[in-house]
């Protein structure tokens, strides 16, 4: 349903769709590295002795969110908000959940979402080379919601703010339909924004590397009146700087302000808004991989080096985004609490650029297409809920109660031009792009789409015995999507997919086995909308299906560390497969499996030690399909680690040194992309309680590789090995 995939559609009408079936060896990724990796760091001092020069760690109260993280100096997050729209402890939910804290987002230097997911257990981060990325967990992609309010449509493909404005990103891996609506069974994120301070506090965080970028954030924050009921903070970013490709440039500017208001001791509003400015120039969407002299097949790839670009350097496009978020929330004396948001998103999107494809020879020669777009998409989401605490039959149970509505809201203009074409025209060497010219490309395709979901939802944890508890979750789900043509000619609306009354229901059992472990076991299912159309005209019905997990999860050293193993299996039917009769046409006639186990530990084992280590072994199974492209890059083993140890006595006292890698098995999107280990290391300083810096290395080995392995069309490398120099101050 994203309109972004315009650029593939135009070369699909021209071309055979590409199907793979991927089946990828089982390459085990030895956990024993952690160990390893650790192991330099783990001499931890005794935190009560003197010389300890770090500044205090302060929390300020944030109107009731118990879960954040900012200001907590650990990548251990005691309670989530993700699995219930209310506060929970981590060890309480019967699901996979990960959370990256602010502490981790600072240490790694992370200030894009695709590298923020990409650090998550489980989750594949897929960039799609225009500034945006695609997001996959459990063999599906992954939802969104800011601050607890789902918005459809509004993770893949996506521009996102920087990270600068965001405490945590909080996941749950799996179907979420229960509480946030139809879509895919592979999970959501929900990014949660930084809040006003009670004290004043003022941040600056400046960071130049190797590539030539250069990013300056500057945070302020601190009460606004005499009695500190009105509170306030702004977050201003500005960076400028080339990119691992070669002639790519990338510019940003955002601003995020935040005003929090105590109307009364228990009720308090507020009201945020944000605005980003990213324009991009000499954009590159690489090159697809080598076609056989028949042109059915892919052979190999084409690049000369990991940093080369394939497009020309007068290839540009701008993204701006707007944003509000509104929250009132109110507490209740008996412990109930109410809380209604509302939020809004524009985006636009302007880009003019040529790219090669559909693949190229084995000398690099490919034909290239000159495409222009002017996208426009309007999100606005809106989420009410009580929640509160019933005693009954003489224990203690919680109830939350619901309703959810979100809409999104698209126009799409785009045009297509084959250079020296079509197809039997001329030929370009991909490693001459800028020989392609720039020829008028006028929108001779125009389309507005508008997508509306709502429901209502429940969840009831409901104590058994003392010991056991059973949480029960369910949601009335409606969803609606249309499409209007607008050009070559306008036409009326047509409605895509209609989902009207479907109970998406949730179960599981929570068992605390010691205070400090619980096991669980869960059920859910989930339901997502189809678009494709049968030979006789009728829309598909939904993919629908269900997850089962059993899970055990620790929380040790008085919440200071987490971690949490789980099985699961996702059953998904109805996919829509291609019809053997009918070409461009749908059946929904497919069945997959996707299974696995995941290993997940966070936090500080010692004092002045953080890690956050995660495994995933996932296999994928198709009965009666064969899987997309985008399902060839779900490895079957993805391990992810960082870490840091701060000394605090001693002749290294103020030194930090932390460093982490990611490898995963070989995936494949016609083109394989073999088994890989990326690894980073990072040393730090600091000079008194207010400014510290780091130094870190990417890429240590220089690895060439692909994040996104070609297909016929696009590609996209992984960074070449790079450093980083960051500098913060902190009042």
């Amino acid at each position: 349903m994203g309109t972004r995939r315009m650029r593939v559609e135009a070369w699909r009408r021209l071309t055979p769709r590409l199907t793979t079936m991927v089946t990828p060896k089982m390459t085990p990724i030895a956990f024993a590295l952690l160990g390893v990796l650790v192991a330099p760091y783990a001499r931890a001092q005794d935190a009560g002795q003197s010389g300890e020069i770090l500044p205090a760690v302060t929390v300020a109260g944030n109107a009731g969110d118990d879960a954040t993280t900012e200001g907590s100096g650990t990548y251990a997050a005691r309670q989530v908000t993700i699995a219930g729209k209310v506060a929970v402890p981590i060890k309480e939910v019967p699901a996979s959940v990960s959370v990256l804290t602010r502490e981790q987002m600072n240490d790694q230097n992370i200030s894009t979402i695709q590298d923020a997911l990409r650090y998550v257990t489980g989750v594949t981060s897929v960039n799609y080379g225009d500034g945006t990325a695609y997001f996959r967990s459990r063999g599906s992609q992954i939802g969104i919601e800011f601050d607890g309010v789902s918005l459809v449509s509004g993770l893949q493909y996506q521009t996102q703010f920087d990270m600068a404005m965001y405490d945590r990103v909080e996941v749950l891996r799996g179907a979420a339909g229960a509480l946030d609506g139809i879509g895919e069974p592979g999970g959501v994120a929900n990014l949660v924004r930084k809040r006003p301070q009670d004290e004043f506090h003022v941040a600056t965080e400046t960071q130049v590397d190797s590539f030539g970028s250069v990013r300056q954030m500057v945070d302020v924050t601190g009460p606004l009146n005499k009695d500190g009921t009105v509170r306030g903070r702004a977050v201003l970013v500005g960076s400028d700087g080339l990119q691992s490709v070669d002639h790519t440039r990338d510019k940003e500017v955002l601003a995020y302000g935040a005003i929090d208001w105590d109307i009364t001791p228990r009720t308090t509003l507020s009201l945020s808004g944000g605005y980003q400015v990213s324009p991009t120039s000499g954009l590159d969407y690489g090159a697809g991989g080598v076609l056989n002299d028949d042109q059915t097949a892919l052979l190999g790839r084409v690049p000369s080096s990991y940093s080369q670009n394939f497009s020309p350097s007068w290839n540009y496009s701008y993204t701006s985004i707007q944003e509000f978020n509104g929250n009132l929330e109110h507490r209740f004396e008996n412990g109930w609490k109410a809380s209604t948001t509302l939020f809004y998103r524009h985006e636009l999107l302007k880009s003019y650029y040529a790219y090669s494809g559909p693949g190229a020879t084995a000398d690099g020669l490919s034909y290239y297409g000159d495409q222009r777009q002017r996208n426009t998409y309007d999100w606005f989401g809106a989420d009410t809920h009580v929640s509160g605490p019933i005693e009954l039959f003489g224990q203690n149970h919680t109830l939350t109660v619901g309703a959810n509505y979100s809409v999104m809201s698209s126009t799409a203009q785009s045009g297509f031009v084959s250079v020296d074409g079509p197809y039997d025209g001329g030929q370009f060497s991909l490693y001459d792009p800028n020989a392609v010219p720039a020829v008028d490309v006028p929108f001779t395709y125009g389309t507005n789409e508008r997508t509306v979901q709502y429901g209502i939802y429940a969840q009831a944890r409901i104590h058994l015995a003392k010991p056991l508890a059973l949480v029960l979750g369910g949601r009335e789900a409606f969803l609606q999507d249309r499409t209007q043509s607008t050009l070559p000619d306008v036409t009326g609306w047509t409605t895509n997919a209609q989902i009207n009354h479907r109970f998406l229901p949730s179960a599981a059992l929570v068992w605390d086995v010691v205070p400090s472990i619980t096991a669980y076991a869960s059920y859910a299912r989930f339901l997502d909308a189809q678009t494709d159309t049968t030979y006789s005209g009728e829309g598909l019905p939904p993919r629908s299906g269900e997850q089962y997990e059993v899970g055990v999860k620790g929380s040790f050293l008085g919440g200071k560390l987490n971690a949490n193993a789980a099985l699961f299996r996702i059953n998904d039917n109805n996919r829509a497969v291609s019809d053997p009769e009918h070409e461009y046409y749908y059946l929904a006639a497919g069945k997959a499996r996707d299974q696995g186990f995941e290993l997940e530990v966070t936090g500080q084992p010692m004092p002045d030690w953080n890690v956050y280590a995660g495994y995933t072994y996932l296999d994928e199974h198709y009965e009666n399909d064969a899987p997309d492209l985008t399902d060839g890059e779900d490895p079957r083993h993805l391990f992810k680690l960082w870490t840091n140890y701060r000394f605090t006595q001693g002749l290294l006292r103020g030194f930090n040194v932390g460093g982490g890698m990611l490898a995963q098995t070989r995936i494949s999107r016609g083109v394989e992309q073999g088994a890989y280990a990326i690894f980073n290391a990072q040393v730090g300083y600091r000079f008194n309680k207010h400014v510290e810096a780091s130094l870190q290395l990417n890429n240590i080995f220089n690895r060439g590789y692909y994040i996104r392995p070609p297909g016929e069309f696009y590609s996209v490398f992984g960074d070449k090995r790079n450093v980083m120099l960051t500098v913060r101050s902190d009042f």
